[in-house]
């Protein structure tokens, strides 16, 4: 870790129809750049506008609490920024989606201020990475760092608390604290080596964090708040634990800890916030573990004592669709066009081994391990015909696949599973695939061998390979 970390979130967006008499209107005119379309995404649902005849874009929402909406545009390069809007507002904004932009109309002040917390914050960001260098931060110092950055955002929105709204104050409050938090809780894993156990990384400093937090149901209808208390502080809780316990080097099971953290949970939670957590937590092990049978307990336990008749339905459906891919169950079948116009199917490798590449040309990660980590496991099987590098990309235009492929030189089998946006394509849907890049290794009898595969780059994917080319069938 030779600078600032830094997190960058992935986001993976889905398709959203708004009614026509919104109660919200946003109007936006883009100067220096003229894209030919924006998306704007609020909490990972999106659609895509065009510019009207005067080169404007009106949005229109409906919603009946406070929305945060993240726009921007990929080309001819990547901008975007993010708006607070609250029922009723009629904005109005002149922007270049870099340093200037103004705003005007109701909810104008809000925006401004919004949008100054993230400057001042951004402008520290990197004011700070560029001091910092290569200088390796002591854990302590480096909690101590992002705490401070993050309390940037909280001291711009008190200093302009007699322009905005009682509302918008109250509400980005808690998630700007919410962010404070978020690095500083988990930033000691990213300190561990071989060399260096868990319990050596945290600092005391680190056990203060948690002043800051507060547990309290009126909290829960900010989805921030209700993110973290889900995502992050049961790591703290969890890590609190251990400590007292003595135990914080000790490896617990994927499931084990889930089990953990939802003990701590109840025992903390009141009982709103409780519910919420506890769904997130349990919805997001059915969706990412590899031993499904042995989160069926937990699922079973929390409908039986939480879940509400939604809540249940969710989870039982979620279980469902990725029991339906798990190891030793039959992939979804597709037809796909390959970059010359034919038809491919999973069946035209039986007897052989397939480790299937989820990837789209707009992905950073998956365009790194192909330019990075592909060439190299396709060495250790380059004499290995019964070894198979399927290529699946869930790009919405065909030119951007191809064009991908030629510049990275990517080797292997092509086929494209055109997605409306994001991962929202026919294959991503049947393979579940809810974030790139993803990997699966198919066996030589047909079966999924691993539906959540290790990444090319990484040394244990030779060995899982090999391990379904020697499974029996």
């Amino acid at each position: 870790m030779k600078k600032l970390i830094m997190i960058f979130m992935l986001c993976v967006y889905t398709g959203i129809t708004f009614g026509q008499k919104a109660e919200t209107k946003v109007t936006i005119e883009i100067t220096s750049i003229k894209p030919d379309s924006i998306w704007v995404a609020d909490y990972g649902e999106v659609f895509f506008a065009k510019p009207g005849k005067d080169n404007r874009y009106v949005l229109n929402f409906k919603h009946d609490k406070p929305l945060k909406v993240r726009m921007g545009f990929d080309k001819p390069e990547k901008r975007s920024m993010t708006l607070y809007l609250e029922q009723g507002d009629q904005l109005n904004i002149v922007t270049d989606f870099d340093k200037n932009s103004s705003f005007s109309g109701k909810g104008a002040e809000n925006t401004r201020v919004f949008h100054e917390c993230t400057r001042v914050h951004a402008s520290a960001y990197e004011k700070k990475g560029k001091e910092i260098g290569d200088k390796i931060l002591s854990p302590a110092d480096a909690i101590k760092t992002y705490y401070e950055l993050g309390q940037l955002k909280l001291n711009t929105l008190e200093a302009n608390r007699q322009k905005v709204s009682a509302t918008f104050y109250n509400d980005c409050y808690i998630s700007f604290s919410c962010e404070k938090l978020g690095l500083p809780i988990l930033l000691p894993r990213y300190y561990v080596t071989p060399e260096k156990k868990f319990s050596e990384c945290i600092p005391d400093s680190y056990w203060d964090l948690e002043k800051d937090i507060r547990i309290d149901d009126q909290f829960t209808t900010n989805p921030d708040y209700v993110g973290f208390m889900t995502n992050v502080f049961p790591i703290f809780l969890s890590n609190r634990e251990k400590f007292k316990l003595g135990t914080l080097d000790k490896t617990l099971s994927p499931e084990a800890e889930v089990k953990f953290k939802i003990a701590l949970v109840e025992k903390i939670y009141p009982e709103k916030l409780k519910r919420a957590a506890l769904f997130g937590i349990v919805n997001s092990a059915v969706g990412s573990t590899k031993e499904l049978s042995l989160i069926r307990p937990l699922m079973d336990d929390f409908i039986a004592k939480y879940a509400t008749e939604g809540q249940a339905k969710e989870l039982r459906a979620n279980y469902l669709k990725v029991d339906k891919l798990s190891a030793g169950k039959t992939p979804p079948p597709f037809i796909l066009k390959d970059l010359n116009g034919k038809d491919v199917t999973l069946k035209d490798f039986a007897g052989k081994v397939i480790y299937m590449d989820f990837w789209a040309s707009w992905c950073s990660p998956c365009r790194y391990e192909m330019k990075n980590g592909s060439p190299k496991l396709h060495a250790k099987f380059k004499d290995n015909k019964d070894v198979v590098f399927l290529y699946v990309s869930l790009d919405s235009k065909m030119d951007a696949w191809k064009k991908a492929i030629a510049d990275d030189k990517i080797e292997g089998i092509h086929v494209l599973s055109q997605a409306n946006s994001g991962v929202d394509s026919p294959v991503g849907k049947a393979f579940n695939i809810q974030g790139i890049p993803r990997y699966v290794i198919i066996g030589r009898d047909g079966k999924i061998f691993d539906i959540d595969a290790p990444r090319p780059s990484q040394d244990i994917t030779q060995t899982k390979i090999n391990e379904a080319l020697n499974a029996k069938r």
